[in-house]
Order: structure tokens, then sequence, then C-alpha cells
């Protein structure tokens, strides 16, 4: 047991980094709060600043593997600097977002696993395709 204690106090620390809401998702354009329940359920432990770590990231097995799923996850898209990206990568990223939860493979299966609430229901990919497409066509019809 002190070995695995003494593991996870090595286990590399994520970069704190300030959320600046001027360029999160919802500084421009408001998000629909059941869209916005959803993503904060299923999407932004990965994919924002504002990643909730379960107990069992302390072990340093697990630790190792949430820390590469957030980087990479963060990699393809972080909805804490939404802003940042431009109006048609933005677009772009909009439909990934329906396509991929449409077609089961967002969350992933692992992370639908360990969190049984980040499961969606046809609902709520309902409600994210909804949003997702008319704020994409506002993004390419140049409303910032």
């Amino acid at each position: 047991m002190a070995v695995i204690g003494s593991a996870a106090r090595l286990r590399p620390e994520e970069a704190v980094v300030g959320v600046d809401p001027s360029v999160s998702l919802n500084a421009q354009s408001p998000v629909p709060a059941p869209v916005m329940s959803t993503l904060r359920r299923a999407c932004f432990d990965c994919h924002s600043e504002v990643t909730h770590r379960p107990w069992y990231a302390a072990l340093p097995v697990a630790s190792h593997l949430i820390d590469r799923d957030v980087v990479q996850g963060r990699g393809q898209l972080n909805m804490s600097r939404w802003t940042q990206y431009n109006p048609f990568d933005r677009a772009d990223m909009m439909d990934k977002m329906c396509e991929r939860a449409s077609h089961n493979r967002m969350p992933p299966w692992p992370y639908r696993l360990m969190h049984p609430g980040a499961r969606l229901s046809q609902k709520d990919v309902a409600a994210l395709c909804t949003w997702t497409r008319d704020e994409s066509a506002r993004l390419v019809e140049g409303e910032r």
C-alpha cells in the first residue's frame, strides 16, 4: 500500500490554468440550459479546463490514463477557449459534436462505463444536434 501511495504522489500534476469566462463556450452566444447541462455532464471533463477528477484519479495507472485523455481531449476541442477558434473551425467542431454523439462515439465507452451519468439519451442528442446545427449555421453566415 505504501508503494501505491508513493507512486500516486509522483504522478505528473495537471497544469493549473485559470479559466477566462470571456473566451468560453457560452461567452458570445447563449447555450440552451439543457444542452449546457449535457455538455457539463458528458464533455467538460476532457474538453474544457473544468475537469472534475474522480477519487480513483489518485491511483498511479488511472491518473496517467486520465491525464492522457484530458490532454488529448483538450487538444481536439477545448470549450474553455471556444472563442479563440475561428468561426469556421467552431462550425466544424459543432458538426463533429453532433455526428459523434449521434453515432455513440462521444463520450467514449470507457468514460461512460466509469461515469454512468455521462451517457446521452436520445433527447440529449437531439437537443445537442439542434443547437449545434443552428449555431454552426450562425457562425458560417458570419455572425459571431
